[in-house]
């Protein structure tokens, strides 16, 4: 758990910004923190990426379980959220997730996506 500076709410740790007044969660303190702050880049680069499942034929029972089966392929720290939406009868699930980012030297970050 960890508490809002700014309005108090207790939060999970989980969240990284306050549900009750939006608040950016506190840095953490050591060598990683004091890094950022001294204005060097973070070591890990993510983007935001997506995944639609669509279809005017397939049930919404085969569109969340394919949806739901590429979000398990993820893992749980890398999905962001999973969203829904239909227009006459064509229906799309949507599973939002970070992927690495390619850096200069073309490799991906091991480190976990931001939360």
């Amino acid at each position: 758990m960890w508490t809002c500076p700014k309005c108090g709410e207790k939060l999970e740790e989980q969240f990284g910004a306050c549900w009750r007044c939006a608040a950016p969660r506190p840095a953490e303190s050591g060598p990683a923190a004091a890094a950022t702050e001294a204005g060097a880049e973070p070591s890990a680069q993510w983007k935001l990426s997506y995944r639609f499942f669509r279809g005017t034929l397939a049930t919404w029972d085969d569109l969340f379980i394919k949806a739901a089966s590429f979000a398990s392929e993820l893992g749980p720290e890398r999905v962001l959220n999973i969203s829904h939406s239909a227009d006459n009868s064509d229906g799309v699930v949507t599973v939002w997730y970070w992927e690495p980012a390619e850096d200069a030297g073309g490799s991906s970050s091991s480190s976990p996506p931001p939360r």
